[in-house]
C-alpha cells in the first residue's frame, strides 16, 4: 500500500500524469530518468488498473535488469515476455471505496527502456504489449 499524497495531489487542479514506483504522484511528461530509482539500467511504463474501482493509472516500474538481490535475477524485460510484470497495489488517490490496498490489473507496458551505461536510454517497442491481465480487466468492466 502507497501512501496517500493528497497534500500535494489536492493543491495542484490537474490530475498526474503518471506515478514513480513508490506510488508518488508526477505532474510532468514521462521520462526514464525520472524513475525513482537513480540506479536503475531498466524502467517500465505500465497502464494498470485498481481492482476494485477499475480506475487506470500510467506507472512507472525501474530494475537493476536482475542484477539487485530483490530481484532474483529476472529483469523487467523477463518479466514483460513471460507476462508476469506486477505494480502490486494501485496509487493510493483518496477515491477508491475500497481502499488504497486493493491490488491491481496490470494491463500493458506503455514505454521499455534501457540503459547499458548510466547516460544513455534505448526504447524498445517490441516490449511494449499488452498484457494478459487485460483480459481479466475487460471481463469485469463490461
Amino acid at each position: 500500500m502507497f501512501e496517500d499524497y493528497s497534500d500535494i495531489t489536492e493543491r495542484i487542479a490537474e490530475t498526474p500524469k503518471w506515478w514513480d514506483e513508490n506510488g508518488v504522484p508526477r505532474y510532468v511528461e514521462f521520462e526514464p530518468r525520472r524513475a525513482a530509482n537513480i540506479y536503475a539500467v531498466e524502467v517500465v511504463l505500465l497502464d494498470i488498473a485498481c481492482s476494485m474501482c477499475l480506475r487506470r493509472f500510467q506507472v512507472a516500474l525501474s530494475g537493476q535488469g536482475g542484477a539487485h538481490r530483490d530481484e532474483n535475477g529476472v529483469s523487467l524485460a523477463d518479466q514483460i515476455r513471460s507476462g508476469d510484470i506486477d505494480y502490486c497495489d494501485p496509487p493510493n488517490y483518496g477515491n477508491c471505496r475500497d481502499g488504497a490496498s486493493t491490488g491491481c490489473f496490470n494491463l500493458a507496458v506503455l514505454q521499455y527502456w534501457r540503459r547499458d551505461t548510466l547516460r544513455d536510454w534505448e526504447r524498445n517497442a517490441s516490449l511494449e504489449i499488452v498484457l494478459p491481465e487485460m483480459k481479466n480487466y475487460d471481463d469485469r468492466y463490461k
